[in-house]
């Protein structure tokens, strides 16, 4: 299901142009106005935009991985490999999904993670912990050490 923001004479266009939108049944009252709401905390709470990239700061240093954005794709390689490292995450308090074919080539199976606003810089810190058996992070194989609590 997909659905989109606009101003109204965005919305008009799309509506009268876009093919896939002609014929499509509309989005359920309830989750537009889930989503209206939070855009609307989106928009009034910018600490939790802080936030988030505060912990995508966090992990970037403690793994060096050079990523842009709170949704985090590693790739593990074999969907075999995968599987198991999504059950060792569940297994160390982590619900980290694998991704696998078809929604990536084989061999190139994932772990998708999605840091937000509610998780802390000690929650980080587990998940790099738990992920360290499975990713090879560029800090740690330089002898990196986790910083302890400050």
């Amino acid at each position: 299901m997909s659905f989109l923001f606009s101003s109204n004479k965005w919305r008009k266009l799309i509506q009268s142009r876009g093919r896939s939108f002609i014929f499509s049944t509309s989005v359920p009252v309830p989750i537009a106005a889930a989503a209206h709401a939070a855009v609307t905390v989106a928009r009034k709470e910018k600490w939790r935009r802080m936030a988030i990239w505060s912990r995508v700061h966090d992990f970037y240093s403690l793994t060096q991985l050079n990523i842009t954005s709170p949704i985090i794709s590693l790739i593990i390689g074999t969907e075999e490999a995968a599987l198991s490292a999504s059950r060792h995450m569940l297994k160390s308090g982590f619900h980290v999904m694998a991704i696998r074919p078809p929604t990536v080539p084989p061999n190139s199976c994932r772990l998708r993670i999605t840091l937000s606003a509610a998780h802390t810089l000690e929650d980080i810190r587990r998940l790099v912990a738990a992920l360290s058996g499975w990713i090879q992070f560029p800090s740690l194989e330089q002898n990196y050490q986790i910083p302890s609590k400050m």
